[in-house]
């Protein structure tokens, strides 16, 4: 199997740096290049070999960096000789032309040379800073690891480039261990967490603004920063808790204030409870700092008093908010997590939350620091029911199904799919992974198995035979499906990636696209109509699309998502099976290209999931997936240090899902840190884009002030994060018409930056919002029906 390219982040970020580099008339259009060219050196000599000491040759680093995930998999879709940019420098040959890779490397590396007050061509256009703009807007941030590559591109064509840093040491490798930083809970972690303390179940956390979406994960530690909302609802949050535990203080103390002196009964509680809530013991500092403040508080509102002031204030403490993983000196750079730390890092990684009792003994004694001892704690927190619900979350976050309950049905269409169907969607996949993942389960397995789990109800719902033997206790029982695609053909993953009222190859392609093989699409150009087609009953829901695809500007994009839909043509938009798409016949049939080792035609998503099974594209892809969301982070040099390890035991376990959880406890990367704390305090900002993220449902007639412009009556708005990076973001609004009457439609959203592109609408400013209106396609939805728009935005003035 070939190497995993360790620049995924770039992969995911600048898929669509080239998606055209044509400027305005005449920009770009001369001197295009021609004939095939010989691999050089940066001194312009031909240079076909390793550059030595891990540095590859210009060509190399061409295709493994900058064709493999840029030009290859998204640049060529318009920048070929029929395509939107086929009047601009960089026009490409696709993979497997003789002399393709030469070709492409002379067009790329003309580019690179064109130089414009300064800078170059291939640096300027993609992030949008040419005087003449970029057709599709910005998409690369310049202070992303995307822009490095192309940096590095630009200076190896120039001849600057070297191998050898500054200091002659030449370039930084992984030193086995991950980054030094304090991480703030995520708003699930901080919830477990306060049920912990409170003993009891509690959902005071899950009300909190939103947490940001990174590569479709809410738990990326550069990302959990604290706002000004977040801080206030912190700080409502730890009275309401110091309310519930005061009100059974009693029972919480182990001894008497009358007693025992009320100084020394608050000095016991403060050691027992910061203990508790800051998951290691009080430092002596730490001690003395809350008994001051018991003191003064008692002082005023008497000993109970001082103790709900206390407790309010260490569950507003970083040391209840943050996790640390900032470990201890071991010499030549490296620092060793402390028992405490690797308690919190393995428990929060594996249920969600605190170290329990048997957890933290290990940690108070030391013993947690033998990876034996490591390995059986994780063995036992895996074997416990608490971890299902991690898994759930991976899952739901992994394939976007944690929007099935909201994501809007056309109720007219499909009366059947109500709040409780969708729920019992979701406690089917949760049911059906937990069990391949618990019985030592596959990937495999989990794309093509051909059983499930429902209740009766769902089994009605789907049109298939109830299950047999004893349910469990919320009536959930062992299903043959009759179909062998495991996940991926699910109501809740079928209906989560559809349309309001039809089925979506372009959801479901993408989904297979973006999540299995980790191709990230770009947004669309700027003004592109990315309605989808209008319902025409004389043809198929596949013609129609067929049909749409076929304009230049669309078929790029289209051209790698469409044909893998086309396989979930059995299914409609509400998760059940089908046999005609109206009065017409499916066509189920389609193609996967532009993969390392996927490509390959099927017909319906049987044959779809027997060819994604069998992929190391998706192994690696998975493998990805699950670091990302198990680390929390999605930074090149932090998930190159352990994803070669995973990968090996992911294949050496036969894709066992479970192997990659004891495969991470098991390497330096888990146990210890390298290099100073990240920047910013511990509070390190995201470098990377998300994709498909946070969504936020308003009706109309609301703006979020008194008074001014508003959202037009009877049109609600969904609006979905697509992608972010650390100056921006693109999101897509889905604008619904609820009433039974054609809308001429309008939707006011707040302004949180600078637009820098948009498409399918226009937009005024008002104050600080932004007035939304449809272009001649769209301006008017039909009732109860649907339409769509997208912008991008800059974060700043």
């Amino acid at each position: 199997m070939r190497t995993i390219h360790a620049n995924y982040a770039a992969l995911l970020l600048a898929l669509a740096a080239c998606q055209n580099d044509g400027g305005a008339a005449g920009s770009e259009t001369d001197g295009d290049a021609t004939g095939p060219a010989t691999s050089t050196g940066s001194s312009g000599e031909v240079d076909p070999t390793d550059g030595g000491g891990g540095c590859p040759s210009d060509m190399q680093f061409f295709e493994t960096r900058v064709w493999a995930p840029i030009l290859g998999t998204t640049c060529v879709g318009c920048h070929n000789f029929e395509g939107l940019a086929k009047d601009t420098r960089m026009v490409l040959w696709a993979e497997g032309e003789e002399g393709w890779l030469e070709h492409n490397f002379a067009a790329a590396r003309e580019v690179a040379l064109v130089d414009e007050g300064g800078v170059s061509l291939l640096l300027l256009k993609p992030t949008n800073q040419h005087p003449d703009m970029h057709k599709g807007g910005m998409v690369v941030a310049p202070d992303t690891e995307a822009y490095d590559m192309l940096v590095e591109f630009v200076a190896r064509s120039q001849g600057t480039f070297s191998c050898t840093g500054p200091d002659g040491e030449g370039t930084v490798g992984c030193d086995g261990g991950g980054v030094r930083r304090v991480r703030r809970l995520s708003h699930v972690e901080y919830n477990r967490s306060l049920q912990a303390v409170l003993g009891a179940p509690t959902e005071l956390g899950l009300g909190f603004a939103a947490d940001t979406v990174v590569q479709g994960y809410t738990n990326n530690a550069g990302a959990l920063v604290v706002s000004g909302l977040l801080a206030d609802q912190y700080r409502d949050a730890a009275e309401k808790v110091a309310d519930l535990i005061v009100a059974e203080l009693p029972a919480r103390l182990a001894c008497d204030p009358l007693e025992a002196g009320e100084e020394v009964c608050a000095h016991e509680f403060i050691a027992r409870f910061g203990e508790q809530v800051f998951r290691r013991p009080l430092t002596a500092d730490e001690q003395a700092r809350y008994q001051l403040l018991w003191k003064e508080a008692a002082a005023v509102e008497q000993f109970a008093g001082g103790i709900r002031w206390t407790i309010a204030a260490m569950l507003q403490s970083p040391g209840f908010l943050y996790r640390t993983e900032l470990g201890e000196p071991a010499g030549d750079g490296i620092y060793q997590l402390t028992a405490h730390e690797l308690a919190g890092e393995l428990s929060y990684l594996i249920v969600g939350g605190p170290p329990d009792d048997e957890l933290m003994a290990a940690a108070e004694d030391g013993s947690l620091k033998d990876l034996a001892v490591l390995r059986v704690q994780a063995n036992r927190l895996l074997a416990g029911a608490d971890a299902d619900a991690t898994l759930h979350r991976f899952v739901d976050e992994w394939l976007h199904i944690d929007r099935l309950r909201t994501v809007p049905r056309d109720a007219t269409l499909y009366p059947e799919l109500t709040p409780q169907i969708r729920e019992a969607m979701l406690g089917e996949t949760h049911r059906f992974v937990a069990d391949v993942y618990r019985s030592g389960g596959s990937l495999t397995e989990l794309l093509t198995a051909n059983y499930s789990y429902m209740t009766d109800e769902l089994a009605m719902y789907y049109g298939v035979e109830a299950g047999a033997g004893e349910p469990d206790p919320a009536g959930f029982k062992r299903v043959d499906t009759g179909a062998t695609s495991g996940l991926l053909t699910h109501g809740g993953v079928m209906t989560t990636h559809a349309l309001p009222t039809s089925s979506s190859p372009i959801h479901r392609g993408k989904l297979v696209r973006e999540r299995l093989l980790c191709q990230e699409m770009p947004p669309p150009p700027p003004a592109l109509d990315t309605s989808p087609p209008p319902v025409d009953p004389s043809l198929s829901t596949r013609d129609r699309y067929i049909q749409h695809a076929s304009e230049a500007t669309c078929s790029g994009c289209h051209s790698r998502i469409d044909p893998i839909g086309f396989g979930f043509e059995y299914y409609d938009a509400v998760g059940r099976t089908r046999t005609m798409d109206g009065i017409h016949a499916i066509d189920a049939t389609g193609e996967i290209v532009l993969t390392d080792h996927t490509n390959g035609t099927f017909d319906g998503a049987d044959e779809l999931a027997q060819l994604l099974a069998g992929s190391p594209d998706v192994e690696a892809c998975y493998t990805l997936q699950w670091a990302r969301y198990a680390v929390g982070s999605d930074a090149e040099t932090e998930l190159q240090c352990v994803q070669d390890e995973l990968m090996a035991a992911f294949v050496e376990a036969e894709g066992r899902l479970d192997s990659l959880v004891l495969a991470l406890v098991g390497t330096r990367f888990f146990r210890e840190r390298g290099g100073a704390i990240d920047d910013d305090g511990g509070e390190p900002t995201t470098d990377d884009e998300t994709t498909t993220g946070d969504e936020t449902t308003t009706s109309g007639g609301t703006t979020g002030a008194e008074s001014g412009p508003m959202t037009s009556p009877g049109i609600d708005t969904q609006v979905t994060q697509d992608s972010q990076w650390k100056k921006g973001e693109c999101n897509t609004v889905t604008v619904s018409n609820t009433t039974d009457a054609p809308i001429i439609w309008q939707v006011v959203l707040p302004l949180q930056g600078t637009i820098e592109n948009a498409w399918n609408a226009t937009y005024t400013l008002d104050g600080d919002l932004l007035v939304w209106s449809g272009e001649p396609q769209n301006a008017e939805v039909a009732a109860q029906g649907t339409t769509s728009f997208g912008f991008c935005i800059l974060y700043g003035p």
